[in-house]
């Protein structure tokens, strides 16, 4: 079997074991009481659920056009919305959180600029960096509430502390590595071409761009830290958003207040099974699984835990359908296209 097929095979199999666990939570759980939690938001909490993923994603897309403009690359807003839409689809549906979409991101906006390879794969990292660092802020008060509270057994805090400790070491490394232009990243690849010296060439010239990748993001700390101020404001903004589901959600369907602590405590409990259960295309099964447990922390039953996961993974589909239909009508062409030039080049 080639790679290409292992891959796919790979992929139907998460696609199968997903539904599978979603099926079972629902019969645990009951799907008429799942049901019942999402008629109770009623049309005014279903745009409110809406609104709160548009919201989100507009200011994901506000942070990616504000580091563009900075670089000085010039996109059209609808091809910015459209390319951001694609990478957001490929990374939701890709069993790993929040990656995958980057590089079809980037292929995507090489042939519509003429900016530097390096440059646009500089935009997206960081972009994506900034959004890492974000979540990181709102974590960090979230794991405090979380340590604190008598609710979470040993077990769990130590769970917390070994997935927030995890991230914030490697965004913390990453700030180091990018505001202090170390290139550590470069480094590494170039010290791989002594133990692997068949393919040395092939190494140097791969640290060579990743290098010049390197020194365009250096920049975002340097000469357009305001931009990339401002870029942050969209990604905390983002952040925020997500931060607030929980209370959107169930101030609608059951009419409950969240305070700060609970909030700070499911979005980093959240957050941090995310990063070791997104295993399935867009979470299914796992996240639903995950979340019973995390909202039995602020008294919430599993039905509208699963409900709540349902909901948002609903309207976060529609945007997914969204970005593929831009991928397959606007994308795809240009990567083939991008792929037989690189060919004859």
């Amino acid at each position: 079997m080639n790679k290409s097929l292992k891959k796919w095979f790979s992929y139907i199999l998460s696609v199968v074991v997903g539904f599978g666990l979603l099926g079972g939570v629902l019969y645990y759980v009951g799907w008429r009481s799942i049901f019942a939690q999402i008629r109770a938001l009623e049309v005014v909490g279903i745009v409110a659920v809406a609104g709160d993923v548009l919201l989100a994603v507009s200011a994901w897309i506000l942070s990616w056009l504000v580091i563009l403009r900075v670089y000085g690359i010039e996109l059209s807003l609808r091809s910015i919305i459209g390319v951001r839409l694609s990478g957001y689809a490929v990374s939701y549906l890709t069993p790993s959180l929040y990656l995958g979409g980057e590089p079809i991101r980037a292929l995507m906006v090489v042939d519509r600029t003429s900016a530097p390879t390096t440059r646009i794969f500089a935009t997206i990292i960081v972009e994506r960096f900034l959004g890492g660092l974000s979540m990181v802020m709102f974590i960090s008060i979230g794991a405090f509430y979380a340590l604190a509270s008598p609710q979470i057994a040993p077990d769990q805090k130590n769970l917390v502390i070994t997935g927030v400790g995890f991230i914030f070491f490697w965004i913390i490394v990453g700030l180091i590595n990018f505001a202090g232009n170390f290139k550590w990243i470069s480094r590494l690849i170039r010290l791989l071409r002594y133990p692997l010296s068949r393919w040395r060439k092939a190494f140097e010239q791969a640290a060579d761009k990743v290098a010049e990748t390197e020194d365009e993001i250096y920049y975002a700390f340097t000469r357009h830290w305001k931009g990339t101020l401002l870029a942050f404001f969209f990604q905390s903004l983002a952040t925020f958003f997500i931060y607030m589901r929980p209370q959107v959600f169930f101030h609608f369907s059951a009419h409950t207040t969240f305070n700060f602590a609970q909030l700070s405590l499911l979005f980093t409990l959240s957050i941090i099974l995310s990063f070791f259960l997104w295993i399935t295309p867009g979470g299914l099964g796992t996240s639903e699984a995950a979340l019973i447990g995390i909202f039995r922390l602020v008294d919430v039953g599993k039905e509208g835990a699963v409900a709540f996961s349902l909901m948002f993974k609903f309207v976060e589909l529609l945007v997914v359908v969204v970005g593929l239909f831009y991928l397959f009508n606007k994308g795809i062409s240009q990567l083939v296209h991008h792929r037989k030039n690189h060919s004859h080049t």
